[in-house]
């Protein structure tokens, strides 16, 4: 489990170097649990002024498919009873066998979306989006610019609300990498979702850890997986990196990351 300590920390560093920006994107490694704890507590600060009042109100852009919105409504707006729970989560998004999940359908994407609606039954103005439609059958070149226009569609509606975007860390990149493996030969790597936002001005950060698990699908498998590191930092460390052209606008080193396995329908209670 995340130390809270160290995500708090983390999100007042990023919070602290882009006061004025409207919206931040967090680029993680799916399935832990301290990805989404950032977003959560990130998002909880952009709500409030140094001085504590309110400020404009926040949503949370979470790479859900789209077609878990009425139900993630429906849920932010319930007591958070075991029916609502249940109700939930018993959309097909979610029904997937761990050993065929990704790690967007962790346990602790379940948490953050529990604690944004505790915080708005304690009255912060906070939302959430699911802003994934999907490929329609395509590949990542049909599905990342569908998932931008998804996203400029909620920027421009509400123009007065500040954005926290969690998404995997390659859609968060300014543009393609120059490298990628896997590729055939005349191939050219998937421009990144936040690529076809380049007119959008935001803050995309790298979340990365020195060691640690993450739960993720590589090789045919997907299960947790260990980081390759074992450097040991005493807490986070944020940097701007103005100079990659083609990756973040600034990288978040977290001391350690910890697997958050999928949610399993059924044994929730």
């Amino acid at each position: 489990m995340p130390a809270p300590s160290a995500v708090r920390e983390a999100a007042a560093l990023v919070s602290a170097s882009a006061p004025q920006q409207r919206i931040i994107v967090l680029g993680e490694l799916h399935g832990t649990h301290e990805a989404p704890a950032l977003a959560g507590e990130l998002t909880g600060l952009r709500w409030r002024k140094a001085h504590g009042a309110p400020d404009e109100g926040v949503t949370l852009a979470l790479e859900i498919h789209a077609t878990e919105q009425a139900r993630i409504d429906a849920f932010l707006d319930s007591s958070g009873e075991p029916a609502a729970r249940d109700a939930l989560i018993s959309g097909s998004y979610w029904a997937l066998k761990p050993e065929r999940s990704d790690g967007r359908r962790s346990v602790a994407l379940l948490a953050l979306i529990e604690s944004m609606r505790e915080r708005r039954s304690a009255g912060e103005d906070l939302r959430v989006l699911a802003f994934d439609p999907g490929s329609g059958g395509g590949d990542a070149n049909v599905r990342n610019p569908r998932m931008a226009e998804a996203l400029r569609e909620a920027f421009a509606r509400d123009p007065d609300r500040r954005f926290v975007v969690l998404v995997g860390n390659y859609h968060a990149r300014r543009a393609p990498p120059t490298r990628v493996g896997g590729l055939l030969p005349g191939q050219s790597p998937p421009v990144p979702t936040m690529a076809h936002l380049a007119d959008v001005p935001m803050l995309r950060v790298n979340v990365t850890a020195t060691r640690g698990e993450f739960w993720g699908c590589m090789g045919g498998a997907c299960q947790p997986w260990p980081l390759g590191g074992r450097e040991t930092i005493p807490g986070p460390r944020f940097q701007r990196t103005p100079q990659d052209s083609t990756g973040w606008d600034a990288q978040l080193v977290l001391p350690e990351y910890s697997v958050a396995r999928p949610v399993e329908v059924g044994r929730q209670r």
